[in-house]
């Protein structure tokens, strides 16, 4: 089984969190393809705990590991000599990687060899950190420019990226490229070697397969006598160092050219098609819904979208920023024709085709899917032969429709508090007079359309102006506290509780017949009583009670009810009056 991790920035080093390599059998890792320093530290600490198990490190010594590494140098070292023999070159500038990058120092060394065997040297100036990318590249360029020095010869460049942005800042400023200066890379990218750079080809396939075969017998104990293999690179000429285009190789660059726009073209219209669709997706159904029929038509042999389950679905949040939940929600599998079923997974799957086919080949590459510091998840695919472009495009469009889909889980949670926070009352946690006018009369439909008794309970406290005059309102207020706790107890037989307003308090619901409503009368009373002599307190607590119930007729409404339950509570109070007088 192979797993390739795959970054592209800072902000989605988290991937690296996902596996637990310790269950693995071994690994390849491929340090160099780090974007950043950050990613590379971040993948050394995920390798750490394997040493001791089969690792093979392509062109980056690791310990414990077998490496495979590339000799840059005999490349570099001809090229620079091509540059000197072939085209008169003298005076060099050259764009390196990090000037702490190892693989960068190499490469500027391998130059500087070749330099002097021709009683040549680089001037420090012209020596310039390119950071590895296409904006450090042009950034060098600019550099070299400013300084209003001597136009360089040659511009010798660590990478392709590199080189590309040079010849695009030169072409800018008026200068030709090989005309007045000629321009080299590396890597023989296939965007590079269609544009005619001259560069040098590493043997990445054959590495790959080196590697894989390494692991391999390593795995079935044939462990490796050389702790480090080493492959040649190879030079490729092309028009920027003024050598002469080859006309064969013209007629593929351009039916290369044409099969990749034809690609390009199919991909946008594929995004066109689908973003306004994967972007506004607004519930988990409706997403699996658009993925599949994405999928099918991107043609995509294998795709598992494995989301944070608080993305979609009630629950609490997982923190910005954070690490991978225990469980992932399996929101969309599918895998040559065969839909999975959605489910919860223990994460340390990874994916449960993974479970399912451990004795299969199986190779896919694992994307996070985030914004800023949300973590939605990750999605595991295989693209076959698709292109960088196609890859970025399907997380793009994925990103989109989890973004969609945890707004709007957003929105429904937001709009979900505050209708609680509109109908719940703050004093005693239970239904307000708003929450018991919107949602009592249904209840009441309810009874009615099914032929059941519906009850209520009006229950008011003894005494409240004698607590409020004697300890003060806040000691009111803490009394009607202990008395909506025990009327809360009415929650215990399926009753919904209300506190009204001051010492005013109700209760609503289906019973099955008037003797229950009346037991539960007597529930509220005996946890008065209860409370009382359990949890005294300044003073005991007192309530009259007043219960209606009966099947709702049909002119029968929530007022007549309310109003025959308060004629028996007042009923109740008035006779504890006469008692104490």
């Amino acid at each position: 089984m192979n797993v390739d991790i795959s970054t592209n920035g800072i902000g989605e080093n988290i991937i690296y969190d996902l596996p637990d390599l310790n269950d693995f059998d071994g690994v390849i890792s491929m340090l160099a393809t780090m974007g950043n320093d950050e990613a590379q530290l971040k993948v050394q600490s995920v390798l750490e705990p394997l040493k001791g198990k089969p690792h093979v490190s392509i062109d980056v010594p690791q310990d414990g590991a077998v490496t495979i590494l590339f000799d840059d140098q005999i490349s570099v070292e001809e090229i620079t000599e091509h540059l000197i023999n072939e085209h008169g070159v003298r005076r060099v500038a050259f764009i390196s990687g990090p000037l702490n990058s190892v693989v960068a120092q190499a490469r500027l060394e391998a130059c500087k060899k070749a330099l002097a065997n021709h009683g040549l040297t680089i001037d420090n100036r012209l020596i310039f950190d390119g950071e590895w990318t296409r904006v450090g590249g042009r950034r060098a360029a600019e550099q070299m420019l400013a300084s209003g020095g001597e136009l360089p010869d040659a511009v010798i460049c660590a990478n392709d990226d590199m080189a590309l942005s040079v010849i695009e800042y030169f072409d800018e400023q008026g200068i030709k490229v090989p005309r007045d200066v000629a321009v080299t890379g590396f890597d023989a990218l296939r965007e590079a070697v269609m544009r005619g750079l001259t560069t040098i080809c590493r043997p990445i396939d054959r590495s790959a397969k080196k590697a894989i075969d390494v692991l391999c017998r390593w795995i079935d104990g044939e462990k490796p006598e050389q702790d480090t293999m080493t492959l040649s690179t190879i030079p490729v000429y092309g028009t920027t160092c003024g050598c002469s285009q080859n006309l064969d190789r013209m007629s593929e660059k351009l039916r290369v050219l044409g099969t990749e726009r034809w690609n390009m073209e199919t991909i946008m219209t594929r995004v066109s098609m689908f973003s306004g669709a994967m972007a506004s997706v607004g519930d988990e159904q409706e997403a699996r819904e658009r993925i599949r029929e994405f999928k099918e038509s991107w043609n995509i042999d294998q795709l598992y979208l494995c989301v944070d389950p608080s993305v979609c679905r009630d629950g609490e949040l997982t923190q910005e920023g954070s690490a991978f939940p225990d469980q992932m929600l399996l929101l969309f599998g599918g895998r040559q024709g065969r839909q999975y079923p959605t489910c919860l997974f223990p994460t340390m799957d990874l994916v449960p085709a993974l479970q399912e086919m451990r004795k299969k080949p199986l190779c896919l590459v694992f994307n996070p899917l985030y914004y800023r510091n949300r973590n939605f998840g990750y999605v595991a695919m295989n693209l076959g032969n698709a292109t960088g472009s196609a890859l970025y495009s399907v997380l793009m469009l994925l990103n989109g429709a989890l973004m969609s889909l945890y707004l709007q889980t957003n929105i429904k949670r937001s709009a979900a508090t505050i209708e609680k926070m509109a109908i719940q009352d703050v004093m005693t946690g239970m239904q307000n007079r708003r929450g018991y006018m919107k949602q009592a009369p249904e209840v009441m439909e309810k009874a009615r359309e099914e032929g059941r008794i519906f009850m209520i309970l009006s229950a008011d406290m003894d005494r409240m102006k004698e607590i409020n005059d004697e300890y003060g309102h806040l000691t009111g207020d803490e009394a009607i506290g202990r008395m909506g706790r025990a009327v809360r107890v009415v929650e215990t037989r399926g009753i919904t509780p209300v506190h009204v307003s001051g010492d005013e308090f109700l209760a609503y619901g289906i019973v099955n017949s008037t003797e229950e409503a009346g037991e539960i009368a007597a529930l509220v009373r005996n946890e008065v009583d209860r409370l009382n002599r359990e949890e005294p307190w300044i003073c005991d607590l007192s309530v009259s009670l007043g219960v209606y119930a009966a099947v709702p007729g049909a002119e029968d409404n929530m007022d007549g009810f309310m109003t025959r339950a308060d004629r028996e509570m007042y009923a109740e109070k008035n006779r504890k009056k006469l008692a104490r007088y």
